[in-house]
């Protein structure tokens, strides 16, 4: 695929790189703008991965726009959650209102949101979210020829793998500077999907990682991350080719935004190592006053990525500002470590150690009742509080009372001309939805078909003898490296495929799967398995390929299936995360063309960060919800206690015109998998060989 997009390295100037900040509600947005950001990020009240952000509608985003173009500020629009296959209509609907508009662009994650925006609605300009997962320059070339201009990179990735990765591409760059971190790779977390029914991918995380979580007698946040901050690295961050630098924040109060913006448009604008010296020191003052976490370097340094995590601290955001003593009514008495006034933003952080919702402290009293407006540290004080709170909660200052003037849509309202209307097309929109229905895949009804996935070279024998119509290995150095010297017959060679593993990093991997691929590919692999958009890259230029689109890249709605269709995928595995409605809207034709997933052990969590627990020794949440750890390839890949199984499914899959399955061994805990044997016996009487958990299956479209 080619989209003939100009290559932006060759316009011979070098454009200042941006500022962005975050904007989840209008006042945020006022202080971003107010505050010296060149571009502002916003989402819609869907399709944004930031679901519980206050958000705005398709008008609101049209003021805003036009607004902001007044001030040469940009607007880019989150269109960053994955689409089910339900909702198509409804994107497609969002899409063509957004093209009236013109935001300066999308920021997209979604297989289809890409194919549909270059197909149909070629005038939007997207952006690569974070969430697809782009962690080494394979990727970022994979997304351009997808039709990115730019490449949100992951925020795992060092200051030398960043340089590297621009080094060898023109197309634009973007990495976070500040803000909350994730403890598992954007766009590979699946905990909160598995754990709470609400995708991470969809902007519904519930943040499991934030818990306090024990393993025998050691409790702590082992997997609650400290915040992001690369101030004092902006010297060196300056001279890379990064186009934007991105302070993440859409659920934070303005007085937050207007703090940070301030800090790294000090940084951004200082042109001499004093200049430099002196916007850190005020810099560092006005981030002392925007709450967080305890901020570090993220991953940016390697050598200091481990204090990211520190198990001791509390997860919650904030400055520890009071703890609950009692409750009467809407108020609570509380015992303050730090002053509190009438306005104060307080994220409560519950006896168990689960962040809730923050709320707004309308009043302040005494002990007597007396109305106060505020209270010193080492005091007791009653606030009026809005929210059912227990004794013994926790409470962190996250903001404070604004200082965004009242009345903030009326301003932008009465600032210039009426912005433009929301346009709609809905006759193109049906003659869309009529090609993509005219797009679906023909043929006669097939044949079932077994798919198995082994992680160990040792199991091929057994899986290529058994009646399997295709076999899987997992792609790891060492799984490769002794197949090389194997001999396969030709028959084995038609039913073996590699299957890449969805992280290589750019310094240590990046170099070895291209020479490997390559190598393979000449000797006469052709059946790949694809878990990243930058294997597609890995894989350009093979003939003869038989791809498969992994269950990785999240595929789960039509024009996403058709993407990787024109990626070269012969078939596409449906994302762990689909429904049993989904299910039901996708069969008919497409039954025939995807494979679905009836028996997996994926990790939750996948991290550069190593926590300090044992290997197969449950780790429980406060509600003894069970993980296990397991260490592989320098990452810690953390597992529910049992696998996923649809195996009691088959015969409704098969009624729907499924014929495509999926039966994955190579990942989970090992000394906990069943044996080959007991899986492809399990397939065959339709019943898990051990006890399993139905993920998604029967919830609603998360």
């Amino acid at each position: 695929m080619n989209v003939n997009m100009p290559d932006p390295g060759q316009t011979g100037t070098k454009r200042k790189p941006e500022l962005l900040a975050p904007a989840g509600n209008v006042e945020s947005f006022w202080a971003a703008v107010e505050s010296g950001a060149d571009a502002v990020y916003l989402g819609l009240k869907k399709f944004n991965a930031r679901a519980t952000a206050s958000n705005f509608t398709l008008d609101e985003t049209a003021s805003l726009i036009s607004y902001a173009r007044r001030r040469s500020v940009r607007i880019y629009v989150t269109v960053n959650s994955l689409i089910a296959a339900t909702e198509i209509a409804e994107l497609l609907d969002t899409l063509d209102a957004l093209a009236s508009l013109r935001p300066d662009a999308l920021i997209v994650q979604d297989a289809g949101v890409f194919y549909l925006a270059r197909r149909h609605f070629p005038g939007l300009k997207l952006h690569a979210s974070t969430l697809t997962a782009a962690h080494n320059l394979a990727g970022v070339k994979a997304l351009r020829e997808m039709g990115a201009e730019r490449v949100v990179l992951a925020r795992e990735l060092s200051l030398e793998e960043i340089a590297a990765i621009a080094s060898g591409t023109q197309t634009e760059l973007e990495v976070f500077i500040h803000g909350a971190l994730c403890y598992s790779y954007s766009g590979l977390c699946l905990t909160s999907s598995y754990r709470g029914g609400r995708s991470g991918l969809r902007g519904e995380c519930v943040q499991p990682c934030r818990l306090k979580f024990r393993q025998g007698k050691k409790e702590g946040f082992f997997l609650s991350c400290n915040d992001l901050c690369a101030l004092p690295l902006m010297s060196a961050l300056k001279k890379l080719r990064i186009a934007g630098f991105k302070i993440e924040g859409r659920m934070k109060p303005a007085q937050y935004v207007t703090n940070v913006v301030k800090a790294y448009r000090l940084m951004l604008d200082a042109d001499s190592p004093d200049s430099e010296k002196a916007a850190l020191i005020e810099g560092r003052v006005l981030l002392s006053e925007a709450p967080a976490r305890h901020l570090t370097s993220g991953h940016f340094d390697r050598k200091t990525a481990p204090e990211v995590l520190t198990p001791h601290r509390s997860g919650s955001s904030g400055i520890w500002a009071a703890t609950v003593k009692a409750v009467h009514g809407d108020r609570i008495l509380v015992e303050l470590r730090n002053a509190v006034a009438r306005g104060v933003r307080l994220r409560p952080e519950s006896a168990r150690g689960k962040e809730e919702e923050a709320f707004t402290a309308s009043a302040v009293f005494d002990e007597a009742g007396r109305d106060i407006g505020s209270a010193p540290a080492g005091s007791r004080a009653w606030l009026l509080c809005s929210k059912r709170l227990a004794p013994g909660a926790r409470l962190f200052k996250v903001g404070a009372k604004s200082d965004v003037p009242a009345g903030v849509w009326k301003r932008i309202a009465e600032d210039g001309p009426r912005p433009g209307r929301v346009k709609r097309n809905p006759g193109g929109m049906r003659r869309i939805l009529e090609d993509l229905g005219v797009a679906l895949p023909g043929g006669s009804k097939q044949p079932e078909r077994l798919i198995v996935k082994v992680g160990s070279a040792s199991d091929l024998v057994p899986a290529l003898q058994s009646s399997a119509a295709l076999v899987l290995l997992s792609g790891t150095r060492g799984n490769l490296e002794r197949i090389a010297r194997q001999r396969f017959s030709n028959f084995q060679m038609r039913k073996l495929g590699i299957s890449l593993p969805p992280l290589l990093s750019e310094d240590k991997d990046a170099e070895y799967y291209a020479a490997a691929v390559k190598w393979f590919v000449g000797k006469g692999f052709r059946l790949w398995e694809c878990n990243n958009w930058a294997h597609f890259e890995l894989l350009r230029g093979g003939e003869d390929l038989r791809m498969i689109a992994g269950a990785r890249l999240n595929l789960r709605n039509p024009a996403a299936l058709l993407e990787s269709m024109e990626l070269g995928c012969k078939m596409s595995v449906l994302s762990l995360e689909v429904t049993r409605d989904e299910l039901v809207s996708l069969s008919g034709q497409w039954a025939q063309s995807v494979a679905v997933s009836v028996y997996s052990w994926p990790p939750l969590f996948v991290s550069r960060l190593i926590p300090d627990l044992a290997e197969g020794r449950p780790i429980l949440t406060p509600r003894d919800d069970a993980y296990l750890l397991k260490r592989e390839a320098g990452l810690a890949c953390i597992y529910a206690d049992r696998p996923v199984s649809w195996l009691e499914q088959l015969s409704f899959l098969r009624d729907l015109g499924y014929r495509n399955f999926v039966a994955d061994l190579s990942e989970g805990p090992e000394k906990r998998q069943p044996t080959l044997n007991g899986l492809l016996a399990g397939f065959g009487s339709e019943r898990s060989p051990i006890p399993g958990s139905t993920f998604n299956f029967d919830r609603r479209i998360v």
